[in-house]
């Protein structure tokens, strides 16, 4: 597998949402904030186009030199404009400056607003075309807009139920239907899409499977199975930059959000090891700190530990809550700490009181 040149994450981003920094301290990782982080990654980009646009459209784009585009665009009008990804491929066989673009937004949940987002998205990425072909002194006449495609992608725990239509959106009148915007977005919609199906594997880029994996089954009771048998796909490919990143992402992200992993975690984690190696895995503990969910005082090192145990346990006895309520030393609870995460009942846990 060819490496990935390194691509920092998106600048709009907020600093305390990405999932690593400089010094590869893990942190949060929102549902956006991974579809960003594996989305911008150039081959994925570059599958994801193969799946969810026309077959014809294909042979008429150079995908070799599809490029990732800044997220954040602003004016006067529209004010700050933050799509969720944007691709620009070339168009073959035609001027340097023709090109063919993608606007993706990303939704977990239903948002009914979508179709209007990637309308103003879109405007934007004409008004620039626009202004630079006549910078470049092109004929006002002659010139036409870039070809740009908007495309959703969902993975909510329902079939998405938003308009994917702009026409949709307005108020009609009788006989002026025909006159209204019409932008039509590509839906790809991951909940509906069955687990086997082929068009969420690419055998040139393994890891596309596991990113459409997570998301499909991120909200579902079976995600530990289902990303198990995706993730070990990666194993070869572990020595690859991009591909460490997506798996480090994908531990971090799965850590935060997946609800029904929360009993299979210990397993998760060793799988996750065993594929990138123990050093660089970043544990629960780690993860919790970055977010701020552990703090530097007794108090709230105690809250973590309760929090860990009601997770994996549902109910906390009461002698084991004051046990742990009562303990005054932050080293020693950080110890307490992961020895929640690792124990398997409560009976373990209780040992070390």
């Amino acid at each position: 597998m060819q490496n990935e040149p390194s691509i920092a994450l998106f600048p709009c981003c907020n600093p305390k949402k990405n999932f690593v920094n400089d010094s590869q301290t893990p942190g949060i990782l929102t549902h956006d904030d991974y579809f960003r982080e594996t989305f911008q990654v150039r081959r994925i980009a570059q599958a994801v186009l193969k799946k969810v646009l026309p077959k014809a459209t294909i042979p008429h784009l150079d995908l070799e030199k599809l490029s990732v585009m800044e997220r954040q665009k602003s004016d006067g009008f529209f004010k700050a404009l933050t799509a969720d990804a944007i691709y620009k491929v070339p168009v073959r066989k035609t001027g340097e400056h023709a090109h063919f673009f993608a606007v993706l937004e990303h939704k977990s949940y239903q948002d009914y607003q979508t179709i209007f987002q990637l309308w103003g998205y879109t405007y934007r990425i004409c008004f620039q075309e626009w202004q630079a072909a006549m910078e470049r002194g092109e004929s006002k006449t002659k010139y036409r807009l870039p070809t740009i495609v908007a495309i959703i992608v969902y993975h909510g725990e329902s079939q998405f139920k938003g308009a994917t239509e702009l026409a949709e959106m307005f108020q009609s009148l009788p006989g002026l239907e025909p006159y209204l915007p019409r932008m039509q977005a590509i839906l790809f919609d991951l909940s509906s899409i069955d687990d086997d199906d082929p068009i969420l594997n690419d055998p040139e880029v393994p890891e596309l499977k596991v990113v459409f994996m997570v998301l499909k089954t991120i909200f579902r009771k079976d995600v530990a199975l289902k990303v198990r048998e995706v993730i070990q796909a990666l194993k070869p490919h572990s020595d690859d930059p991009a591909t460490r990143r997506i798996i480090l992402a994908t531990w971090i992200y799965l850590v935060n959000n997946a609800e029904h992993l929360r009993r299979n975690l210990d397993t998760m984690l060793g799988t996750f090891k065993e594929i990138i190696g123990e050093k660089d895995m970043p544990t629960m503990v780690e993860i919790w700190k970055a977010e701020g969910k552990i703090e530097g005082k007794a108090e709230g090192k105690a809250e973590a530990v309760l929090t860990t145990l009601r997770r994996k346990f549902k109910k906390v006895p009461q002698e084991i809550e004051a046990a742990v309520l009562a303990m005054s030393d932050p080293i020693a609870l950080e110890s307490v700490l992961e020895h929640a995460i690792d124990s398997n009942t409560l009976e373990d846990f209780a040992t070390i009181l």
